[in-house]
C-alpha cells in the first residue's frame, strides 16, 4: 500500500492544532506475511496551545496502545471483536491521559480532541472514531463516508430538524458533542469495512470537509494516482476556498497484490 499525508495550518489560524501518526508494520507468523498500517488523525480543541497538546497526546497514545496490544496478540486471534476492543481501550486510555495532564496543568483545562484512527489489515479496514473528523472510501463510483459526525448539527439531521444540505452551512456546525479528553469515559464508534483494489481510504479533519464538497474531493482523488499528490492538492484547494481552519489529510492507495492475497487467504480459511 502507498500512504500520503499532510497537515497545514490553513489561511486563518496561527497554530496547527492537528496531529497525525502513521505506523506501518510487516509481520510473518506461521509463514504467512501480513502488512499492516495504523493511521491516527486528531483535531485538537480548547484554545491556543491546548488543542495542540490534546491532539498530540491522543495520537501518540492511541498509536502506542494499539501497537503494543497487537504485538502481544497472536495474529490468528486478531478477530474483528478483538480489534474493536483494542480501539475502545486505546482511545479511552488517551482520554484518561489528557484529563490527567489537564488536571496537573490548569492552563490546559477543558482541552479535548477528535480521534479518527484506521487499522489496515490486508483487505480489511477497521475504524475507531470520536468527534467530527471523518473517514471515507473513495473510488470511481462514489465517495462513501464511513464515520458519523458526533456533532450538534448531525443530531439535528438525525432528529429531522434540518436537512443534510442545511447542515453544511449551519452556524453551529462546528459544535462537537463527543470528544476525547473531556469526560471520564468516551464511547468509541467502531466500523469494519472490506476494501477493493480501486478504493482509496481518506482520513481528514473538518478543516477539509468544511471547505470542499464531496464532489470536489472525489474529483481530486480520482484525477490523481499518487496518495501524496492527492493530499497536497486537497490541502491546496481547501486553502484556495478560504482555509478557515487547520487542514489534515491521510490518503491510502491499496496494493492490488496485497488485496488479492488477503482475499484468497480468507477464502481458504
Amino acid at each position: 500500500m502507498k500512504i500520503g499525508y499532510k497537515s497545514d495550518v490553513g489561511m486563518k489560524r496561527e497554530l496547527d492544532e492537528d496531529s497525525i501518526v502513521i505506523v506501518r508494520s510487516d509481520t510473518v507468523y506461521e509463514s504467512k506475511r501480513t502488512r499492516s498500517a495504523l493511521l491516527v488523525l486528531a483535531d485538537g480543541m480548547g484554545g491556543h496551545n491546548a488543542g495542540e497538546v490534546a491532539s498530540c497526546l491522543a495520537a501518540q497514545r492511541v498509536a502506542e496502545e494499539m501497537i503494543r496490544a497487537m504485538l502481544k496478540t497472536p495474529q490468528r486471534k486478531l478477530s474483528d471483536e478483538v480489534i474493536a476492543a483494542l480501539f475502545g481501550e486505546s482511545i479511552n486510555q488517551a482520554n484518561r491521559e489528557i484529563m490527567m495532564y489537564a488536571e496537573k496543568n490548569p492552563q490546559y483545562k477543558d482541552m479535548g480532541t477528535t480521534v479518527t484512527a484506521a487499522l489496515i489489515q490486508g483487505a480489511q479496514v477497521y475504524i475507531g472514531h470520536v468527534g467530527d473528523s471523518r473517514a471515507y472510501i473513495i473510488n470511481d463510483r462514489e465517495v462513501r463516508q464511513l464515520t458519523k459526525d458526533h456533532s450538534l448539527v448531525q443530531e439535528m439531521v438525525d432528529s429531522g430538524k434540518i436537512t443534510g444540505e442545511e447542515a453544511k452551512n449551519h452556524p453551529q456546525k462546528n459544535i462537537v458533542t463527543r470528544t476525547v479528553g473531556m469526560h471520564n469515559q468516551v464511547d468509541v464508534d467502531i466500523t469494519t469495512e472490506p476494501v477493493q483494489v480501486q478504493d482509496f481510504l481518506l482520513l481528514c479533519c473538518d478543516g477539509l470537509t468544511d471547505m470542499l464538497s464531496d464532489e470536489e474531493i472525489h474529483a481530486v482523488v480520482t484525477e490523481n494516482d499518487d496518495p501524496q499528490s492527492i493530499c497536497d492538492v486537497l490541502v491546496e484547494k481547501a486553502n484556495e476556498k478560504g482555509g478557515l481552519d487547520n487542514i489534515s489529510v491521510i490518503v491510502v492507495k491499496f496494493d492490488e497484490q496485497e488485496i488479492k492475497s488477503a482475499t484468497d487467504d480468507t477464502r481458504i480459511r
